[in-house]
């Protein structure tokens, strides 16, 4: 009897010891549908797939990998979704397929001990495994994506529900400092608000990351504003809260544009207190300057040179460089926001730095990015 043959011969026995191994690795009892859920639908595919004819393993394993849509994607997809809703872990998933290729293997041994002596047994063997590895990569991919989906609606709904909590922070320190208080109270309040401002400037980087994973634009409001005023005003804040560091502002020409001014302060501040922490954090040059179609904005600052691997994968999300004393800073995900902010206004950004002239990022934005 062939392999395939005999999966289907003895499906009850094999779905019965894929019960018995899922019980045994659960961190919890579990029911048993939820032991057996998808695995009779998961092992009957495996034996027609065995017998199908289908493209070479390469290909199979690759579509795989990337989540293409096919039977093996479908029906590993419900299996892995009531086992991630069970509280399996990728490694137990996994477990599961390794255990059912033994379990198979050692059941058709003791079936016929001869059945490996057979003329198509190597060849039963090499396409059952090839098989069972299409399934394990598929199940592989789709976890990963619910658990990128998980995080990520987990990190969209901590960013949304912090705003509350810190703008009532905020609040009731700008309260707390018209009440009188002594330069000892004012000083406290002080840090309180300039806490509560990384805070909010966290919670919105963080909310800005999960909408982009998820899929959805970033929402842009575009008005005439002008450049000047809106570099102007967080330049202003920006050194209110780092009074150690001097940030000298210069700009020239005709800066007026259509832009989202929310977006575009958020993209100052960024830049501005990336250039503070990873630079000598005494002095940051801030430029815009504009021609005809588009308008220029230039943070540069001395310290040390940026590598160019880190270069490479500095607008990534989630990439940390060191600040000058050596610490990380921050989620990693101010740049990424920064090049967010640039491209939804159909800009670019560049950056260049060496040891001799410093950090230099540069923008550039059209006038009109509607």
């Amino acid at each position: 009897m062939s392999l395939a043959g005999f999966v289907k011969a003895n499906l009850e026995q094999i779905i019965h010891e894929w019960e018995q191994f899922a019980a045994k690795i659960s961190d919890t009892p579990l029911p048993r549908w939820m032991l057996r859920d998808h695995a009779l639908t998961v092992v009957k595919f495996i034996a027609e797939r065995m017998e199908a004819s289908t493209p070479p393993v390469e290909q199979r394993l690759a579509a795989a990998a990337e989540g293409e849509s096919s039977s093996v994607r479908y029906v590993t997809s419900a299996h892995v979704k009531v086992r991630i809703e069970s509280g399996f872990d990728l490694a137990q998933i996994v477990a599961e397929y390794c255990a059912l290729r033994a379990c198979v293997m050692r059941l058709w041994q003791e079936s016929d001990p001869n059945c490996f002596m057979s003329g198509t047994a190597a060849m039963d063997i090499s396409r059952f495994t090839e098989v069972v590895d299409e399934y394990v990569t598929a199940a592989v991919a789709d976890y990963k994506e619910r658990e990128a989906q998980y995080r990520d609606r987990f990190l969209g709904m901590l960013g949304h529900d912090l705003r509350n909590p810190i703008n009532v922070v905020m609040m009731t320190a700008a309260g707390l400092a018209k009440l009188g208080l002594n330069e000892k109270q004012l000083e406290s309040v002080s840090r309180i608000l300039n806490s509560a401002r990384q805070l909010e400037t966290m919670a919105s980087d963080i909310l800005d990351f999960a909408r982009g994973r998820l899929g959805s634009p970033m929402p842009i409001k575009m008005d005439a504003l002008d450049l000047r005023v809106v570099v102007r005003e967080v330049v202003d804040r920006v050194q209110a809260v780092n009074p150690g560091c001097l940030i000298e502002f210069e700009s020239s020409g005709d800066l007026i544009g259509h832009w989202d001014a929310e977006r575009l302060q958020q993209m100052v501040s960024n830049l501005l207190i990336n250039a503070i922490q990873h630079g000598t954090g005494k002095n940051v040059q801030v430029m815009v300057k504009s021609d005809e179609s588009i308008v220029l904005l230039q943070v540069h600052n001395q310290g040390p040179a940026i590598s160019e691997d880190l270069i490479a994968t500095m607008f990534d999300p989630l990439v940390r460089g060191s600040t000058a004393s050596g610490e990380t800073t921050g989620l990693g995900l101010g740049l990424f926001i920064v090049n967010e902010i640039v491209s939804a206004h159909k800009g670019t950004i560049a950056v260049t730095s060496s040891e001799e002239a410093g950090t230099t990022f540069v923008v550039r934005l059209p006038r009109n990015a509607s």
